[in-house]
């Protein structure tokens, strides 16, 4: 037993060394789990920890150094008990510059792989504007962060963008809307349109709480062409969180003519409540109804990331119909749809290829809002 040797790396430095190496073997090629058994899967340590200069002046690649560099990080490896004594054998062949090398390259590869699993920042977006002009909306940021923790996202900050409409005077009339929009506009043009400028690769997590008509306009403001992820509230449970991972609901659509003249279109989109057509034509004398009806109605007819995909596939399809077998340049919709649906609407919208799109809204009667496409006022 050779006493001349330096002090063992300590508790501490071990641990380091095997976080750093993966707990593989670092010999080049091996990558041999050195902390369970192949074959009976059982949990044990079969790791050595090898010096590269050794610990002794006379052992394998000892110098003057040995006992200075002995319990330092940089001069161990972790290894299988096959490849220490095939080094330590063997120090004219596996040298330290060669060792080195050996564990600089295992540690880099373990790190880089580490890194794929890095959860991207988001910059959390949050839409608050009173429900009917009068029921105050609020968002929790800590939910919205546990939402994008969940979806496998971090919080680029604490605080996130705060986008607050607040409007007076009557939710049925044009000046509402103008100025509604108007505050829609400039909130996104100060708050998110610089972030993009200075991160343009950002991805937004969107949290609104707001008419659907304004939520439709910001997914239109907003666009596809950058990552956006879109999360709507649940009651029950308490959360943001998308409650399935599979879809749940399925989406299809009918064509009705009235009894009318009329060569105009309507669209109506009957998701968490089913809309009645003598109330829509009440407000708008419409030829053609085109109805998109989800299998199953109510607050949770999307429950997931792949039934909101189902109901876009859905909506694109009937904008498609609308434009190019309708021939038509505008069209009224008629949404009762989940927050989740009403941004998706905006954002797959096609400017220049699907028909103008006046959105009414529900409030005692429907009521003209927000026209997407075409002209941006209120019409």
């Amino acid at each position: 037993m050779n006493e001349n040797r330096g002090p063992n790396p300590s508790k501490k430095v071990i641990q380091m060394l095997c976080v750093a190496a993966g707990g593989r073997c670092q010999f080049k090629g091996c990558n041999k789990k050195l902390f369970c058994d192949a074959l009976e899967a059982k949990i044990l340590n079969n790791s050595n920890i090898a010096h590269i200069i050794a610990s002794s002046p006379e052992g394998p690649r000892g110098t003057e150094q040995s006992h200075q560099i002995s319990a330092e990080l940089d001069n161990i490896m972790l290894l299988c008990k096959d490849h220490h004594k095939l080094i330590d054998d063997f120090p004219e062949t596996y040298t330290e510059a060669i060792l080195k090398k050996m564990k600089f390259d295992q540690e880099r590869l373990v790190s880089d792989l580490l890194d794929t699993m890095y959860y991207p920042k988001t910059e959390i977006v949050m839409l608050e504007s009173k429900i009917k002009g009068c029921k105050e909306a609020h968002i929790d940021y800590g939910q919205a962060v546990k939402a994008v923790r969940k979806a496998g996202n971090n919080p680029m900050n604490m605080y996130g963008i705060l986008l607050q409409i607040n409007i007076q005077g009557n939710y049925k009339s044009p000046d509402y809307w103008k100025a509604a929009e108007s505050g829609l506009e400039f909130n996104v043009m100060h708050n998110i349109e610089p972030l993009y400028k200075r991160y343009p690769d950002t991805i937004l997590s969107v949290f609104p709480i707001a008419p659907i008509p304004l939520i439709l306009k910001l997914g239109y403001i907003l666009g596809d062409k950058r990552r956006i992820n879109i999360y709507q509230k649940t009651r029950t449970p308490d959360t943001w969180e998308w409650l399935k991972e599979q879809a749940t609901n399925s989406f299809e659509t009918q064509k009705i003519s009235c009894n009318s003249k009329s060569l105009k279109t309507a669209l109506i989109i009957s998701l968490t409540a089913e809309i009645n057509i003598e109330r829509v034509l009440r407000v708008y004398d419409a030829g053609i109804i085109y109805c998109i009806k989800a299998k199953r109605k109510g607050v949770d007819c999307i429950s997931s990331e792949e039934d909101l995909k189902l109901f876009w596939q859905e909506y694109q399809k009937v904008c498609d119909l609308l434009k190019n077998i309708e021939r038509c340049e505008t069209i009224a919709v008629f949404p009762a749809v989940p927050v989740s649906a009403a941004f998706e609407m905006g954002r797959r919208y096609m400017p220049g290829i699907y028909p103008k799109m006046v959105i009414y809204d529900d409030d005692d009667g429907f009521v003209k809002t927000l026209t997407i496409g075409g002209e941006s006022n209120v019409k």
